[in-house]
């Protein structure tokens, strides 16, 4: 009897920690945060494409270059496959990533975006994110 209870409290356990942690739609990190951040700043333009193609729109990023970024100002496409997430309670120390669509992004938002495949090197640059984390609603 008491090994049938040592079972029934383990089931219970695991389901427990499958609860609160496997089956939750929040995220305590985006899928690799370790990528190196590209552009830190502002969105100034949002342009959605009109037309059907795997381009869903472009942002136009300015901020201040920073010793961990590479650019300060950034023309940047959304693909479909561009991961985009919001972080919820920036304040705590529990906060989470939010998956979130494209058409979620507002001019004002302050971003971290990180870029895939060649950077056209103009001024400013022309890339396509592979990244885009929303750190803070609006500016101030």
């Amino acid at each position: 009897m008491n090994s049938k209870k040592h079972i029934a409290l383990y089931i219970i356990l695991f389901f427990s920690i499958f609860l609160f942690t496997g089956c939750c739609p929040n995220q305590q990190f985006p899928p690799n945060s370790d990528d190196q951040v590209d552009i830190r700043g502002t969105i100034l333009n949002i342009v959605l494409t009109q037309v059907k193609s795997d381009i869903l729109g472009t942002i136009y990023v300015e901020g201040p270059l920073y010793e961990d970024t590479s650019y300060d100002k950034a023309y940047i496409s959304i693909t479909s496959s561009t991961q985009i997430f919001k972080i919820d309670n920036l304040l705590s120390s529990s906060s989470q990533f939010i998956p979130i669509p494209f058409i979620e992004l507002q001019t004002g938002m302050i971003v971290e975006v990180t870029f895939t495949g060649p950077v056209l090197e103009s001024y400013p640059v022309q890339a396509t994110a592979k990244k885009i984390v929303v750190f803070d609603t609006f500016a101030q």
